[in-house]
């Protein structure tokens, strides 16, 4: 099982204790950034989740069908969105979105990671855009017509760059393709893996992690890589949820740890608390076993 980590600043102590290191290059947030770099580390391409874009080209948001924008905050408050996304067939943001692909695949970069890649929610979307090619598309199924979309979308950055693609998807092991225009099997020729995001304040409770992932495993012909939160919750949580994770057969674990704080606390505890060693040393589980004896020789 591998161990990979999101960082927003490259360390390059934390980048060797990793199989794997996400890096943001285009975030939601509109930053972006290109560096020279190697090949263990993989840049993460915010698509179609753009919220400064989305407020300057408000004819490029996606709308529903009862005409509200996906927009963040007092702009659609029914659904909740924590960013502007982007119609996924405005042709003027997809070229200027390869072209800033194609500019990161020059790098040295092992593959590259796709996130909001999906059309935003259920209801998305009903713009005169849409309306129009799926009216054109000869698909008489709107869902049917939705995945088209978004599986083009991605075949298309796979052309275009010759690298390995991840994608990020929402943790919906259910309804992928109905609510985000997402169909795993149609996506797999073209995608290493996906990641999953579990992201918990604490992690007190882990039974979801369990129906989860037993889920994803179960449903998914692509291999799973999960991405657990480790900013705020205390180091004793993240140690229960990566204990759970490990019970799984996935490919990988993820850790949202943007500046390296909670990995130095993690190896610490496992050095130095007793009560942790001896548990985790009576694991019955062989992969947490293995991962916390890595995690406790960082220094």
């Amino acid at each position: 099982m591998k161990l990979g980590i999101t960082l927003r600043k490259l360390d390059e102590k934390l980048v060797t204790r990793f199989d794997l290191v996400l890096l943001p290059v285009r975030q939601v947030t509109g930053q972006t950034r290109l560096v020279n770099t190697n090949e263990k580390i993989r840049p993460v391409i915010s698509c179609f989740g753009h919220t400064p874009i989305a407020s300057k080209f408000p004819n490029w948001v996606a709308v529903s069908e009862d005409g509200l924008p996906a927009l963040p905050g007092k702009h659609n408050l029914r659904n909740g969105f924590a960013w502007g996304w982007i119609c996924p067939n405005v042709d003027e943001y997809r070229k200027e979105l390869l072209q800033f692909v194609k500019q990161a695949v020059r790098e040295n970069w092992d593959g590259l990671h796709l996130d909001s890649a999906q059309f935003p929610e259920a209801n998305y979307c009903h713009c005169h855009r849409c309306k129009a090619k799926f009216a054109q598309s000869g698909i008489s199924d709107w869902h049917e017509w939705r995945v088209s979309v978004i599986t083009d979308w991605v075949a298309t950055v796979a052309r275009e760059t010759s690298k390995p693609l991840s994608l990020t998807i929402h943790p919906d092991p259910y309804f992928l393709r109905e609510r985000f225009g997402i169909d795993l099997n149609s996506l797999k020729p073209y995608l290493e893996w996906c990641m999953v995001p579990l992201y918990c304040l604490t992690y007190d409770l882990t039974y979801w992690l369990d129906t989860l992932l037993y889920a994803f495993v179960r449903l998914s012909p692509v291999p799973i890589f999960v991405e657990l939160y480790a900013v705020e919750p205390p180091a004793v949580g993240v140690l229960k949820a990566l204990a759970t994770v490990s019970k799984f057969p996935v490919a990988g674990v993820v850790l949202y740890d943007p500046y390296g704080k909670k990995v130095n606390e993690l190896a610490k505890i496992l050095r130095e608390d007793k009560n942790v060693r001896e548990l985790v040393a009576s694991h019955p589980n062989q992969n947490f076993r293995e991962l916390t004896e890595r995690i406790a020789e960082w220094r």
